[in-house]
């Protein structure tokens, strides 16, 4: 059995089960509607059971994929005091933790796993792309003097709501005019450059895509307002081996790597998502991705069967 850990909204999961299913019994837990859940877990093992009665037994998992286990939405703003739904949502957060380090311990973690090198914050990741890629110049700072030349953009270092759901996007910014109280990411704007690329590695296999760019900072914004922007691309021999070599550096086996590519056809590196949506780049399997990802679950899968 796989065990998918994920959530109700995510369309990625509901795309890439009908790869999965055919070849082996799929057990789908969505985090959001936890309260139609049922489990029980001890030192002998977990026991899952879903809204239609199915049970999952951690005896019979051969491979768990952490797809996304996240509330969202909706998110909530927790106020100074506390907010009972958050305690709960933090509960079950930690549980389903709990369970993908199981599977981890077990080596049934198919594709998203730790990496054994430790965590690849943005600023790791970046300092390890220069020795493969150009990196914009960039600097993360707090009441201290901006080094970069030219105009900059504005970035987060994760994904965290500002109030309300809001995401804070790429933008540019006058870095005179940044409130001091902030801590800033900030990055050299790259004005000369053709296109966004995007390139999904799954263990060694590489997916990429480009989208031409717009009138945006943030290739997110282009992508909402139009679905098929993004079309697939064409790496050099030399680019596609500098994403393979720096990967296995990192010893992960997924991540989506994104770039900026000039005029000259020179990839500049922006950063990696060990756990980044895939699905609206190769929505029909026309590429083979969702094999590609399947392929990989099932293996994980067949090696604990």
């Amino acid at each position: 059995m796989i065990l998918i850990l994920t959530n109700s909204q995510d369309g990625t999961t509901d795309l890439l089960m009908p790869h999965l299913t055919p070849f082996a019994e799929v057990f789908r837990f969505n985090i959001d509607l936890w309260r139609d859940y049922s489990w029980s877990i001890s030192a002998t093992g977990y026991e899952l059971s879903d809204p239609t009665g199915r049970t999952c037994r951690e005896c019979e998992v051969g491979a768990v994929y952490d797809r996304k286990v996240m509330f969202d939405p909706p998110r909530i703003d927790v106020p100074a005091e506390g907010s009972p739904e958050a305690w709960l949502r933090n509960e079950v957060m930690l549980i389903w933790s709990g369970i993908k380090d199981l599977a981890v311990h077990s080596g049934k973690c198919a594709l998203i796993h730790p990496s054994p090198h430790g965590t690849w914050h943005k600023m790791r990741q970046m300092r390890l792309a220069a020795e493969y890629f150009p990196v914009p110049a960039w600097q993360m700072l707090h009441r201290a003097s901006l080094q970069l030349a030219g105009e900059v953009v504005c970035k987060t270092n994760g994904a965290e709501p500002m109030g309300n759901g809001q995401i804070l996007m790429v933008n540019k910014v006058d870095p005179a005019r940044l409130d001091t109280a902030y801590p800033w990411f900030l990055q050299q704007c790259l004005s000369h450059a053709t296109h966004d690329v995007t390139v999904v590695y799954v263990n060694g296999k590489l997916f990429a895509y480009e989208m031409p760019r717009g009138g945006s900072t943030d290739c997110r914004i282009d992508t909402f307002n139009k679905a098929d922007t993004w079309t697939p691309c064409e790496l050099t021999p030399e680019q596609s081996d500098s994403i393979c070599r720096m990967m296995r550096r990192t010893g992960l086996s997924f991540s989506r790597l994104d770039f900026l590519r000039d005029a000259a056809g020179t990839l500049h590196f922006l950063e990696f998502n060990v756990n980044g949506q895939y699905a609206w780049l190769d929505l029909h399997n026309e590429r083979g991705l969702f094999t590609a990802i399947a392929q990989e679950i099932l293996r994980v899968h067949n090696a604990h069967s």
